[in-house]
């Protein structure tokens, strides 16, 4: 029995009897899991279930006349690399042709076109309820979608209750326990609003299942409103063709989902910043209405005010407005014209002016006399005005005023109790009295 070799020499056996011989390899598949790490690419070309990986360094990625994606069906040239340390092979790609595209991408479009023909692409779509109470949520159990929806949910808002429905987010069971998580979340006892159909990131072969004709139509006929986020920004499957709303992410998913508290929140402050703005400006405009009237109309406002207060009021009042005044003022005014009058005279040395001053003089002295009986009627009658504001003017005619405790007429009897004391007013004097 020969001796065992350690793993490292096994490896290196290996690698120096395979690598010559693929040293030149040329291999067609389809591209899956196209990723850049630093300057490198890598991928895994897959064909009739099997897997090769395969890289591409960054010194020779210029010299390539194609890059590979996802999805596509391509012809690589390169030599098979065993990486001893790792126990990896690899294919060391210098050469990318496309070859047509894959099988999964014609299959992916044909589907599309079925399903587009018979409509259920372009329905009319549902709309997501702005402040829903319950969302039902289809996830893998554990997994990073459900994770990211529960963290997205909790920080925007906290008050809405989830509800998870377990599904395989890939495989044979995935389809048909995502059918019996929608089914589930329909039944009107539990309450959801919305549902969300949510999956991580992966190859076109781990979203496959979300192309199903089955869950689309599923999609399509759901109660409520579905929203989808399935894979990452660049992943589209028919599912959330028919979804209707459609998210990059599983977090945005949520997002559109879920109102966000925090843009309420300033949305609340800047509606009740308004409000109080103009509340304001409405009760400045108030107050300056309430001043006006009050300046304008200040009597009307004190209705029960003294009645000696407002006597003094209006005899103030007449005295500014006194005719005397505007007799004085005419008596000046004609002093001072007789004086241009002479003076202009003394001033005329000629005899034809004469007779011109003298008809001044003669239209001067009846306009004066007008004036001076204008003003004396309107003195007549300011004075019959003040005296029928005199408050003691129907005592002289055998009026009794009746006076309450504080001094103020008394002109309703239902406003004096029994017992009250009223001051009684004649014209040669008071008295008191008591009501029984």
């Amino acid at each position: 029995m020969d001796a065992p070799l350690s793993v490292k020499r096994l490896l290196e056996q290996i690698k120096a009897r395979i690598e010559p011989p693929f040293a030149a390899a040329c291999v067609v598949g389809e591209v899956s899991n196209f990723k850049v790490s630093g300057k490198h690419w890598y991928f895994t070309l897959k064909e009739d279930g099997a897997a090769l990986s395969c890289a591409v360094w960054g010194s020779q990625q210029r010299f390539l006349q194609h890059r590979p994606a996802d999805g596509q069906r391509v012809i690589l040239k390169g030599s098979l690399d065993l990486y001893v340390v790792g126990g990896s092979l690899k294919l060391i790609v210098s050469h990318c042709e496309p070859a047509g595209a894959g099988d999964l991408q014609a299959r992916l479009r044909q589907l599309e076109a079925e399903l587009r023909a018979q409509g259920w692409f372009d329905r009319p779509k549902r709309p997501v309820p702005p402040f829903p109470q319950r969302l039902g949520v289809v996830a893998a159990l554990g997994g990073a979608a459900l994770r990211d929806v529960l963290e997205v949910t909790a920080r925007r808002a906290p008050g809405i209750h989830i509800l998870v429905a377990t599904a395989a987010a890939q495989g044979e069971r995935c389809v048909p326990e995502t059918l019996l998580a929608l089914e589930e979340l329909q039944d009107p006892h539990w309450g959801c609003d919305a549902i969300l159909l949510v999956r991580g990131g992966g190859s076109l072969e781990d979203l496959w299942a979300f192309n199903d004709p089955a869950l689309v139509k599923a999609v399509v006929q759901c109660r409520l409103p579905v929203i989808t986020g399935v894979g990452h920004e660049i992943d589209t499957t028919l599912v959330d063709l028919a979804a209707d709303r459609r998210a990059a992410t599983p977090s945005q998913a949520a997002e559109l989902a879920t109102p966000d508290r925090q843009a309420l929140a300033a949305d609340l402050r800047r509606r009740t910043e308004t409000l109080a703005d103009r509340m304001h400006w409405r009760l400045q405009g108030l107050e300056t209405t309430l001043n006006l009237h009050v300046d304008q109309g200040l009597l009307r406002t004190e209705p029960l005010a003294p009645a000696a207060r407002r006597l003094a009021a209006l005899a103030q009042r007449l005295a500014l407005a006194h005719p005397v005044r505007g007799l004085d003022a005419a008596a000046a005014r004609a002093a001072l014209l007789r004086q241009r009058l002479l003076h202009a005279g003394r001033r005329v040395a000629r005899e034809a002016d004469l007779p011109r001053v003298g008809e001044a003089q003669r239209r001067l002295i009846p306009a004066a006399l007008r004036t001076f009986q204008r003003l004396e009627q309107r003195l007549a009658v300011l004075s019959q005005r003040l005296q029928g504001l005199d408050p003691t003017g129907p005592l002289q005619r055998g009026f009794v005023l009746a006076l309450g405790a504080d001094g103020r007429p008394a002109t309703r009897s239902a406003d004096l109790p029994l017992g009250a004391t009223l001051r009684l007013r004649w014209q040669d004097g008071e008295r008191k009295a008591t009501l029984d």
